[in-house]
């Protein structure tokens, strides 16, 4: 992987993670454009863990709130990471084999724009999270491990739909991608796949976290100005290219 390879690769996780496109769907399209042959695996988990940064930098105050003032967050939290667990426990070695199938991307990333729609616009329920809801938003975070489908844009989706209140949903989506993505790293080392720390995780992961930053800021701003579906929109275009042209 040449260097210029490494940077698009971060500024394109940084940009995805974040806002409702799906970055892992995002990062197999663009690695099959780069003629990769097989899932970059290692070097996205590093990808992730620059995302990760972004998120502890972005929303430190609501982390530091979670262990004082706000700990009823920390357990839906908890809830919402066992749903997750439960649904990769279960679905993990099919949505790992997924990896790398272009097609399956471009439906999922339709798939992904609908779900977006349909969040921005219908509502169920009262507002304020429960322990139901965030299982459901875990649930839907585990859905958002098969690549195309976007970990923010289903799970803010999700709460949208289930009445949660705009900010309070991306919030909670972000604070939640904390235990899911360390799990996912801490896994992969358990099954001991890194071929070794090479300079190009360290670039991807400043890159990655960077980018990431700007990235949050510009969702937080959409989705108070309630335009979250135009990102839906951009999905099922961008699934559409893909299926036609992959």
């Amino acid at each position: 992987m040449s260097f210029l390879e490494v940077i698009i690769s971060g500024i394109v996780q940084g940009i995805t993670e974040f806002l409702p496109v799906s970055s892992s769907g995002h990062l197999v399209i663009l690695h099959k454009l780069f003629g990769f042959k097989e899932p970059q695996i290692d070097f996205d988990i590093f990808l992730h863990l620059g995302t990760l940064s972004a998120v502890f930098i972005v929303f430190r105050r609501d982390i530091i709130n979670i262990f004082t003032t706000k700990k009823k967050i920390g357990l839906f939290i908890i809830i919402a990471t066992i749903a997750t667990a439960i649904f990769v426990l279960v679905f993990g070695k099919g949505v790992e084999a997924s990896f790398g199938n272009s097609k399956l991307v471009g439906a999922m990333l339709i798939l992904t724009g609908v779900w977006l729609i349909i969040g921005s616009f219908v509502r169920f329920g009262s507002s304020g999270l429960t322990g139901v809801k965030s299982f459901l938003i875990g649930i839907a975070q585990g859905v958002a491990s098969i690549p195309g489908i976007s970990r923010s844009g289903a799970t803010i989706s999700t709460a949208l739909f289930l009445g949660v209140e705009p900010r309070s949903a991306a919030r909670f989506s972000f604070l939640l991608s904390i235990p899911a993505i360390i799990g996912a790293f801490l896994f992969k080392i358990k099954q001991g796949g890194f071929s070794g720390f090479n300079a190009n995780y360290i670039f991807g992961f400043f890159t990655s976290c960077a980018i990431g930053i700007l990235a949050l800021k510009l969702l937080l701003k959409t989705i108070e100005n309630d335009r979250l579906h135009f990102f839906g929109f951009y999905c099922i275009a961008a699934g559409v290219a893909a299926l036609v042209l992959l």
